[in-house]
Formats: C-alpha cells, sequence, structure tokens
C-alpha cells in the first residue's frame, strides 16, 4: 500500500496510511502514516470501539489536512496501565 499511496502522490492526489506493521510500510516510505499498535486486522480500530475507529481516521484526515509529506509519521505512544 505504500507504493500505491506514493504513485497516488505522484499524481497529485492526497494519501495517508495507517499501519499496525511498520516494519513493513516504512522501508517504502510512504507519504504520510499513522501507526497504530493494533493487531492485523484491526488496523483503523477495534472492533465496536467506535472513538478508537474515528481517532484513526481523525489522525489520518489531519496529516493530510497538513500538507505536509514525504515521511510524516504519527505514532501511537505506548500506554502506561
Amino acid at each position: 500500500m505504500s507504493l500505491v499511496a506514493r504513485g497516488l502522490e505522484a499524481e497529485g492526489i492526497a494519501t495517508s496510511l495507517v499501519s499496525v506493521m511498520p516494519g513493513l510500510s516504512s522501508p517504502a516510505r510512504p507519504p504520510r502514516q499513522v501507526i497504530r499498535r493494533l493487531n492485523i486486522g484491526a488496523t483503523v480500530g477495534r472492533p465496536h470501539d467506535v472513538s478508537g475507529q474515528r481517532e484513526t481516521l481523525t489522525k489520518m484526515l489531519a496529516l493530510v489536512e497538513s500538507g505536509e509529506s514525504h515521511g510524516v509519521v504519527d505514532k501511537e505512544e505506548k500506554k502506561e496501565n
């Protein structure tokens, strides 16, 4: 998906990628990336976690609206219990 995002950006379409595996997505240098600490299959948020899903989408849109690109990362911080 990182390569698709780069291709779309080259054509003038802003993109934002959400990743739970930055070790795989980051080497391909997506223009904008939100990294979440979630399981594969719950990339945008856990099932029925509307507020968590909304938070992910809000972060993605904020990255696109900022106008910055090429390596911008919004990384979810590890929460202390």
